[in-house]
């Protein structure tokens, strides 16, 4: 699967508002009871003026998103959404798999922390993350990354 990645850019903003619609509603309305749209869409639109999100076509259409920032000592994952029709097709993993190689290069491990509920964390433990800490809310997972490859933290 031939897949491309750009920056994203403000004409981007609405595919990413519905990505993170898909993405987030049915967790947070699990976890938190209820979906406030435009709570969540207040909160969506303060990461837009922070995140340098990256977008993910495939066959020129926009599938996916991902978000990532090297720290002095870690990369930290904040997103890695796909559209819901496009799940289940690789793309996801192809898409962590280059977040983890850089990591590699960078010799660095990664760090994300998701939703207790969400099932991201089932992904990223198949692709060796483990469990760092827990709150009531999120889950922090880690993995560390030394050249070619990545182990458990």
């Amino acid at each position: 699967m031939k897949l491309r990645v750009r920056a994203a850019t403000s004409e981007d903003h609405a595919f990413l508002r519905e990505l993170n619609r898909q993405a987030y509603e049915d967790i947070v309305t699990r976890q938190f009871g209820a979906w406030d749209e435009s709570a969540q869409r207040g909160r969506f639109e303060a990461k837009l003026q922070q995140a340098a999100f990256r977008i993910v076509q495939l066959a020129g259409q926009p599938v996916a998103a991902v978000w990532s920032s090297e720290h002095d000592d870690h990369i930290a994952l904040h997103e890695l959404l796909v559209l819901s029709g496009f799940q289940n097709r690789g793309i996801g993993s192809q898409v962590l798999g280059w977040e983890l190689a850089r990591a590699g290069t960078a010799k660095k491990p990664v760090r994300l922390h998701t939703l207790v509920l969400n099932r991201a964390q089932e992904f990223c433990k198949r692709r060796g993350f483990v469990e760092t800490g827990r709150s009531d809310a999120y889950v922090e997972m880690g993995v560390i990354c030394e050249e070619n490859t990545c182990r458990r933290s």
